[in-house]
């Protein structure tokens, strides 16, 4: 199966404008869902490292008077 960029190009550029429109779109959303788990991943890493780090913070004991 010999197919080329070129050729592939070609047919895309032949395509009718919804089937164009339809292309871009999915792969708008592929790429959002993409970032978007990317985005998720790192701010939960982030979160994770935060409270990791107020679990180590010694807060000062304040006596109350009885």
């Amino acid at each position: 199966m010999n197919f080329s960029i070129s050729q592939f190009l070609n047919k895309l550029q032949n395509l009718p404008d919804n089937k164009k429109k339809i292309i871009l779109w999915v792969i708008v959303g592929v790429l959002a869902v993409g970032m978007g788990y990317f985005w998720i991943r790192s701010a939960g890493e982030r979160l994770n490292k935060m409270g990791e780090n107020l679990g180590q913070i010694n807060l000062p004991k304040i006596e109350t008077p009885k």
